[in-house]
């Protein structure tokens, strides 16, 4: 075995005789090692300690014979443990050994990470980094310790490099194994754009479910001042969080990792009961939908709308109607109003409640007494409203007129509360829903006409088409887009026809429908743990609450 060893490293040794390396390793240990591999021995003499599989992997690596170095590699990955993990992951890094540092990330994704792991996350390198932030399964019970440990990482990287400017993942880079062929993965395209780590870094995390004191702390870190692009999307989260004017849209940067503390789903009211879309996985069978508790006052849901994260209700009883809000896994009276069949927007500090039998639009406040603070009447342009959408700094009111193909548009500035003459859309305002997508809104009418929404330099409406995704008449009830896909409720049957996606919009369509009377479709977000019922447990506790009452 000697003798072989030598023939193989005297090449190597004549022509660099600086490249001797001086194994540190028993010759008993080495042939109970090759034992081990040649009689299939598990637990030779305790050989498989950490320590010795670590010298062990060491040793075959300098002798470059890789067979024994995929041996090693596997038992290596058998020990991956949090103790462990730092020694593993700085050998595995050196040596670029693919199979280990793919357990490594795998196991950090699985890892419920705390603060006091942070440490672990700050020795990757920039590659392993960044795909481990971007990971959904990461298991994380706060996004402050994501954007905490970015930092921190950015932070040794930063006295790494000192004068020096070299990036963590060039410093010291070891020359690739023989028994490797490179295959680029793709996080290192990010490597390419003209942004800095630390700003990449923060993309790809979920910044915007990071609390507001932890993300105004950070935009004071000395790394964001001297990093225009990181102060942006710091500033942007930090934003988002102080916003009190737009209420129901979640932008891609707070959607939850599969193990946060709340999902977002999709919402449907259905006569008297309030019915829960999940989207991460997604239900394929429409009668897997998971309810709310019912409310036995609940006769006839109208009306949903999101408004400070929290669902409220519209409920028609006979001539007047019932608001009520889910606070606490259960259902809250807020307010009676007049006449039924309303529009419902929410945003700024009010629920706008447009009234069109009474042609008034009424302001709710549920964060002052009274409630309803207002009432502003309509326009004299403005009739027979059908639907409308929270745009901008404004509300648009979309209004059926005399022609069927034709519909009119007026617009209310808040919070002036100030209304500006309408502008014309072509096709019918009646089931109109309206979808974001981050700073874009769109409009989807029931002939499955999309259109963008756009303000003009003069401060005016205009309407821009941009493609058809069907050609029959459907009773629209919701529509919003989640991961780039977009989410269509009607109470029409889309039967045998082939949805596509819209390119630079969304990916997919996903077109749910129920033939009976089903009257809003909007996207909220719940607990983790919320108190959801199948349609049996439903029925059962709206049994029980209505012996109580």
């Amino acid at each position: 075995m000697t003798s072989a060893i030598y023939h193989f490293l005297n090449p190597m040794i004549e022509r660099n005789p600086k490249d001797i390396r001086v194994i540190n390793l028993s010759v008993q240990t080495f042939a109970e090692f090759l034992d081990t591999i040649k009689f299939n021995y598990r637990n030779l003499n305790n050989l498989w300690t950490l320590q010795t599989i670590l010298k062990l992997w060491d040793t075959v690596f300098d002798l470059q014979i890789p067979e024994l170095i995929a041996i090693c590699e596997r038992k290596v990955c058998c020990r991956m443990t949090e103790v462990a993990f730092e020694a593993i992951y700085v050998r595995a890094n050196r040596y670029q050994s693919h199979a280990v540092l793919y357990k490594a990330r795998r196991f950090l994704k699985h890892l419920s990470v705390k603060a006091d792991k942070m440490r672990l996350l700050s020795i990757l390198t920039f590659r392993d980094f960044l795909s481990i932030i971007k990971d959904d399964c990461l298991r994380v019970r706060s996004e402050d310790i994501v954007l905490r440990s970015i930092f921190l990482w950015a932070e040794k990287l930063y006295k790494q490099e000192g004068s020096s400017g070299e990036s963590k993942d060039n410093k010291h880079c070891p020359k690739r194994r023989k028994l490797d062929s490179y295959v680029p993965c793709t996080e290192e395209n990010e490597l390419n754009k003209n942004s800095s780590e630390l700003s990449q870094l923060i993309r790809a995390s979920r910044y915007g479910l990071a609390s507001i004191a932890c993300l105004q702390e950070l935009s004071k870190h000395h790394l964001c001042q001297k990093d225009e692009i990181a102060k942006l999307v710091i500033t942007e989260a930090i934003n988002y969080k102080l916003d009190r004017d737009t209420h129901g849209y979640w932008p891609p940067f707070t959607y939850p990792r599969n193990a946060g503390l709340f999902f977002l789903v999709g919402v449907l009211a259905d006569k008297d009961q309030v019915s829960v879309l999940t989207l991460e996985p997604l239900e394929t069978n429409i009668g897997s939908w998971m309810r709310f508790r019912r409310c036995p006052l609940h006769t006839q849901i109208t009306n949903l709308t999101v408004f400070d994260n929290e669902l409220y209700v519209i409920s028609s009883t006979g001539f007047e109607s019932l608001i009520f809000v889910y606070r606490n896994t259960r259902w809250n009276f807020v307010l009676d109003l007049p006449n039924k069949d309303y529009i419902v927007i929410s945003k700024g500090n009010f629920i706008y409640v447009i009234d069109g039998t009474s042609s008034r639009l009424k302001c709710v406040s549920p964060r002052e007494t009274p409630v309803l603070r207002s009432e502003i009447k309509f326009p004299d342009m403005m009739r027979n409203p059908e639907s409308a959408l929270d745009f901008d700094k404004s509300i648009l009111i979309f209004c059926s007129t005399d022609y069927v193909e034709r519909s009119s548009v007026v617009s209310l500035d808040v919070p002036e509360h100030k209304w500006t003459d309408g502008v014309t859309l072509k096709g019918s305002a009646k089931n109109l829903v309206s979808f974001r997508k981050e700073t874009n809104y769109f409009i989807l009418q029931r002939d499955g006409s999309i259109s963008q929404v756009l303000r003009k330099l003069d401060d005016s409406i205009d309407f821009i088409f941009i493609q058809r995704l069907w050609s029959i008449q459907s009773a629209l009830r919701g529509a919003f887009i989640y991961r780039d896909i977009l989410y269509v409720f009607s109470n029409t049957p889309l039967e045998n026809l082939c949805l596509n996606g819209v390119f630079g919009l969304f990916w997919m369509l996903e077109y749910w429908y129920q033939e009976q009377e089903a009257c809003t479709f909007l996207q909220f977000s719940i607990l983790t743990d919320e108190d959801l019922r199948t349609e049996d447990e439903s029925d059962s506790d709206s049994d029980e609450d209505e012996e109580q009452d």
